[in-house]
């Protein structure tokens, strides 16, 4: 979101024109360019027509809950470089919720002022291919997004919002994750994402496969043999400890991120809690490559079954 706007007509004419392109805001920069004197600021402050947001940072009157207003307020205050990334470059690519925190930006220059309600981070080598324009904002590309959020995330909600990303909304390819990590060897994110990737290239689990190796952990463990595909509360369960009442589930990725399969699987664990059951849930990625984990999990729901 850069300063160079070019409008025409009456000086309110054109504030309101960069405004309406700028989700209701104007830096001092554009005032000016506009020909809006310092003065002429502080006197349309005074008289509540402008008020000020960041630094040189101004949201024009009465457009003061306009979407996404936060956003680009942010990116005025950062500079003509700024992108809108990590948490916040999620919430606009759909792979998280809205951000009730600091609006969070990536910029280029060494420097920066910080500012309440911004996270500036820094960064080097973002290349055109890393940058896209979301709801008509600069935000990093869903592949670099991804590689920010790698470091924010439990591994666990990371690979979530990566399949979620990759297997739902559909809005990164792996040759597009494989080239920033490529290109990013240094960034904490990398290694991370490389670790999933090689995961998926070696073509998943299915889940007859993760059920197979689950019940081989419960047998090698000596622990007791669960019943496996019971019907219960009007749902099967993958496997049920009927006498100490625990259940697990096994869920693919693939089939369980969407929006209504989320709220399938909530409904499920609600009717096995009102049967007083205890329902668990792994995934199939985490019982081929994180067993003990699993196993720990199995062995905590047991036991806290006994009391």
């Amino acid at each position: 979101m850069g300063s160079a706007v070019s409008v025409s007509g009456t000086r309110d004419e054109r504030i309101a024109a960069i405004a309406e392109l700028q989700h209701g805001h104007v830096s001092r920069e554009q005032l000016r360019a506009v020909g809006v004197s310092d003065t002429g600021i502080a006197r349309l402050i005074g008289a509540g027509r402008l008020l000020r947001v960041h630094p040189s940072v101004y949201v024009v009157r009465p457009a003061v809950l306009v979407p996404r207003g936060r956003e680009a307020a942010a990116l005025l205050s950062c500079g003509p470089n700024a992108l809108l990334s990590h948490s916040t470059a999620a919430s606009l690519w759909n792979l998280c919720g809205p951000v009730d925190g600091p609006v969070e930006v990536t910029i280029t220059r060494r420097r920066h002022r910080h500012t309440a309600g911004i996270c500036a981070h820094r960064a080097a080598g973002l290349l055109p291919r890393d940058v896209r324009v979301q709801q008509g904002l600069p935000v990093t590309s869903p592949a670099r997004t991804l590689l920010d959020r790698a470091t924010q995330l439990t591994l666990h909600d990371f690979e979530r919002e990566l399949d979620e990303a990759l297997s739902v909304l559909g809005i990164v390819h792996r040759d597009q994750l494989r080239d920033v990590v490529r290109r990013m060897t240094g960034h904490r994110g990398a290694p991370i994402m490389r670790r999933l990737l090689e995961r998926r290239d070696d073509g998943g689990v299915t889940r007859s496969e993760a059920e197979r190796l689950f019940l081989a952990l419960v047998r090698e463990a000596g622990l007791p043999e669960p019943e496996t595909q019971v019907r219960l509360a009007g749902y099967t369960v993958d496997f049920l400890w009927r006498k100490e009442r625990v259940g697990f589930e096994i869920d693919g990725y693939q089939f369980h991120t969407s929006r209504h399969a989320f709220d399938r699987d909530r409904s499920k664990d609600l009717a096995l809690k009102e049967e007083h059951f205890d329902p668990n849930r792994v995934s199939r990625d985490q019982v081929k490559h994180e067993p003990l984990k699993v196993l720990a999990h199995v062995i905590g729901a047991l036991a806290r079954a006994k009391g």
